[in-house]
């Protein structure tokens, strides 16, 4: 290859990057949202007395107090964990782009 080629290629490979970043700080922010949301369900429930009620479609249904809390908890426990995965993928991809960018950047001579 040339080195036209070769800077091409080295461009398309961080622009790729740059998209899997940003779609991965879009479903970090989701999930963080989710998180966030869950954890304020899970308080008010442990805060709460009487009659717990869960939407299914566009009707309250009630449940268990406690089989209820217990689902949170897990859904919590879950969300906590791929925050943590997408947190490890950001900064593998943020090191990379980093790596990309010096070897653009000496390859272009400067």
């Amino acid at each position: 290859m040339t080195d036209q080629e070769d800077a091409q290629q080295m461009i398309m490979e961080m622009q790729q990057k740059q998209q899997q970043l940003q779609q991965i700080v879009v479903q970090k922010e989701e999930t963080e949202e989710e998180l966030q949301e869950s954890q304020r369900a899970l308080d008010e429930l442990e805060e709460g007395e009487g009659d717990v009620y869960r939407t299914v479609g566009s009707i309250f249904v009630q449940r268990d107090r406690e089989e209820l809390k217990g689902e949170l908890e897990e859904k919590v426990e879950d969300l906590e964990v791929r925050k943590k995965s997408l947190d490890r993928k950001q900064e593998k991809l943020e090191e990379q782009m980093e790596e990309s960018r010096q070897k653009f950047s000496q390859s272009m001579g400067g």
